[in-house]
């Protein structure tokens, strides 16, 4: 319809033109028409170039974040596979602590203190994940594009809180069953001489002993620890496959 007038209104003012003004009137709107095409390409090859340096932009500030991620996913397998190999030793021994609740003969009493003492000493593994908070507090995780990469990353990230609760879990079973009866009982000094040397020789209280082999508390105790450690080394295992999933995914958008 607003063509329509458009083209009513040029004939109007044509018409009444004499002949040579109507050339010169046909071509000052050819040039006027030149003139707003040109302009309207040159807003759109500005608005094309400037998208472009926008993107490329990004994609440097993507590939820096990224660079970043990968390192400290490389410094996080290393800690997950060294607390994975602890968790499984502390089982180990959570096991053989209750299997002496069980009737199974303590051969030596550095064998009873070593067992305990690797049980109780307390080990955790806390992820070196800097760069992805850092994007996640700054509500910029969008800035990585590859889909699959994002949710792996966000995927650790709940994971971790998983564990974290287990593991806390685990903490305050260790201060009521482990920790506070072993205190009343044991000297600590002697445990972590026997944890650091097997063999070392030493004057071992089998009365100690034998007052813990009593109490249904610390039994309770190793057996929880064993059943939580079991848990918090298969929720690791986890954790660690999708880290190194992560990883590859990283290592690939890197190259290409």
């Amino acid at each position: 319809m607003i063509k329509f007038f458009r083209r009513i209104r040029k004939t109007i003012l044509t018409e009444n033109l004499p002949e040579a003004q109507k050339k010169t009137t046909g071509k000052y709107f050819k040039y006027a028409i030149g003139e707003i095409v040109l302009v309207v390409i040159g807003i759109l090859i500005a608005l094309q170039i400037n998208n472009w340096n926008e993107l490329q932009k990004n994609k440097k500030q993507e590939l820096v974040i990224l660079t970043n991620i990968l390192q400290d996913l490389k410094v996080d397998e290393i800690g997950l596979k060294n607390i994975i190999e602890k968790r499984t030793k502390k089982v180990v021994s959570a096991d053989i602590m209750v299997s002496y609740y069980h009737g199974t003969p303590i051969k030596n009493l550095n064998d009873y203190y070593y067992h305990w003492t690797n049980v109780l000493y307390w080990e955790e593994h806390n992820p070196r994940n800097i760069a992805f908070k850092e994007l996640v507090n700054a509500g910029n995780v969008s800035i990585l594009k590859n889909t699959e990469i994002r949710n792996s990353l966000l995927e650790i990230n709940a994971s971790y809180d998983e564990l974290f609760a287990v593991r806390k879990h685990l903490y305050d079973d260790y201060m009521i069953y482990l920790y506070a009866p072993f205190s009343t009982i044991f000297d600590y000094e002697n445990g972590i001489k026997v944890w650091v040397n097997p063999d070392i020789k030493l004057d071992l209280s089998l009365e100690d002993v034998n007052s813990a082999l009593q109490s249904k508390v610390i039994k309770n105790g190793f057996t929880l620890a064993s059943f939580n450690n079991t848990d918090l080394k298969d929720k690791t295992v986890l954790i660690l496959k999708t880290v190194k999933k992560t990883r590859s995914l990283i290592e690939k958008e890197l190259k290409e």
